[in-house]
């Protein structure tokens, strides 16, 4: 059971992570295990942490500006999910809910910041590990506004787009 938890942190926090490594992230982690139909975390909550995605299939819903849940994402164990809680303290921007029988190992910020503090290697594979994903979805994002702005028949909303585009590069800020 240790061996498969640390193989599938392993996976989902980057090769280059030792099993000694693994073992100390599995350490500082907490299991949690939910049933079908469960609030993970609800939109709007402090976030918790990172959650080591161990089993199961969770959908991620947002409420739309009318007040209707959408699910934006379903995903599938094994992956993390709440990358962002350990960079920033922003509250969570969507909910997620369990489809099925799910387990998670969550990694609570302070634990994370501990393993900061104490300069375990781990903790900034870790980080490199969130920088890299961050980088890569900022790139599709580009991208993706590269794309709808450079068409013909594009409607207004594309000009919206292109200006967050402009602030995310310029400001950092919101």
């Amino acid at each position: 059971m240790v061996e498969d938890l640390i193989r599938v942190i392993r996976s989902v926090l980057g090769k280059s992570l030792t099993s000694d490594e693994a073992s100390v992230l599995a350490g500082a982690g907490k299991p949690l295990q939910l049933g079908a139909d469960a609030a993970v975390f609800q939109e709007g909550d402090p976030a918790k942490g990172l959650f080591i995605f161990l089993r199961g299939t969770v959908d991620i819903v947002r409420r739309g500006q009318n007040g209707a849940e959408h699910v934006i994402a379903t995903i599938e164990a094994p992956t993390v999910v709440g990358e962002m809680s350990l960079v920033t303290e922003r509250a969570h921007s969507a909910s997620m809910r369990t489809r099925s029988d799910c387990e998670f190992l969550l990694l609570a910020k302070p634990a994370f910041l501990r393993l900061l503090e104490g300069e375990q290697l781990a903790a900034y594979k870790v980080l490199a590990t969130i920088a890299e994903v961050l980088a890569r979805r900022l790139h599709r994002m580009d991208e993706k506004v590269m794309e709808m702005s450079t068409q013909q028949d594009r409607p207004p909303a594309v000009e919206e787009l292109a200006a967050f585009k402009q602030k995310l590069f310029s400001e950092w800020s919101f």
